[in-house]
């Protein structure tokens, strides 16, 4: 049995190699090929191109066509796996993805095919709780334009926010998604002795300081807003315009999600009007903005360049992550990894 790797620019062949190591005991070939790519604005075009078209809006080049023709398995984290990917995979069981979304794989086809797919949810969601934090102190205490002002060699002691710059304890912070990584930003929170309000109608049973409200309340009653959804037709605009203006006027939105989860447009429109105190964003419609983005140009706004989920520990321990539950189809056994489970009791009988 073989698998292959298709490593890139923030998962690298090594990566694969050490964190799939562990199946060279089961017998497995372990091995990798570089998507060779210009540079990370190549790979931002791709993916993008790939969100509002699926998988098949990119067509792999031959060579990566040339390494995975005799795999078993398929690691990759961002190159899409089309129809003619898996076309030309003879032996082809199972597609793993190294990260929470799967829109570059043909997840129809693929199971069409009795090939199990798997994913890495909360992959990086570590990362993303510790950056949204950040975000949140960053904001509401001004510390990225106080070092942005002492590098233009300015004191800067008035702010957009002067007058209501606040501490946290007492504070209610909205967790608007309660999954892997809003439930990490909430136990973080705790440590800051914030009240923590939630939304997400799939949760029915939420930890215990979570106080779960309807949207519109916790709109309303937040200090802080932090969204953490994933990128769906049923999320698209989620936080909308009415939703935004429900906010204090000396509230904080931040968004580590996708851009496409809250209205943009109304975003900027509230902070030009001072109907919030701030927004802290990692995300935007377009990507990436320019000097001259509505948003860019505003005062009361932290902006960083989609690098919430990017650190170094995410990207080495995703493939460790990925590998511990590819190997429990060795005994059998189901994994949450999977997306496409109804086909797993088809791929089992004929898997070794």
């Amino acid at each position: 049995m073989k698998l292959v790797g298709i490593g890139d620019l923030f998962i690298p062949n090594d990566y694969i190699l050490s964190g799939f190591k562990e199946l060279e005991k089961l017998g497995v070939e372990v091995t990798a090929v570089e998507w060779k790519l210009k540079d990370f604005e190549e790979l931002q075009n791709i993916n993008l191109a790939v969100e509002h078209g699926g998988s098949e809006a990119y067509d792999p080049p031959q060579y990566i066509l040339d390494a995975v023709i005799d795999a078993d398995i398929i690691i990759t984290e961002f190159c899409p796996i089309t129809k003619k990917v898996i076309d030309s995979c003879k032996n082809l069981k199972i597609i793993g993805v190294l990260r929470a979304g799967y829109e570059n794989i043909n997840i129809s086809y693929a199971s069409s095919k009795n090939i199990l797919v798997y994913n890495t949810p909360g992959r990086n969601a570590d990362a993303v709780a510790d950056f949204t934090i950040g975000l949140m102190i960053c904001e509401s205490r001004n510390i990225a334009r106080g070092h942005m002002g002492l590098k233009n060699g300015e004191w800067i002691r008035e702010y957009p926010n002067s007058g209501h710059i606040p501490d946290l304890p007492g504070k209610n912070v909205g967790i608007i998604g309660l999954g892997e990584i809003g439930l990490k930003v909430a136990r973080r929170l705790t440590g800051f002795d914030v009240n923590i309000l939630g939304y997400d109608p799939f949760v029915t049973n939420p930890p215990y300081g979570i106080k779960m409200v309807s949207l519109e309340e916790l709109m309303r009653e937040s200090d802080f807003v932090t969204i953490h959804v994933r990128a769906t037709k049923e999320t698209e605009n989620m936080v909308n315009r009415d939703l935004i203006f429900m906010m204090k006027p000396t509230a904080y939105f931040i968004n580590t999600s996708r851009s496409s989860v809250a209205d943009e447009k109304a975003i900027s429109e509230a902070l030009q009007n001072k109907r919030i105190a701030g927004a802290a964003l990692d995300v935007f419609d377009v990507e990436p903005p320019g000097k001259d983005y509505p948003l860019v140009k505003l005062d009361n706004v932290t902006i960083t360049p989609h690098m919430a989920g990017g650190s170094n520990d995410a990207f080495l321990n995703s493939p460790k992550k990925l590998a511990a539950e590819i190997i429990k189809v060795w005994n059998c056994e189901r994994s949450r990894f999977i997306i496409n489970k109804d086909i797993f009791d088809n791929v089992i009988k004929n898997f070794k």
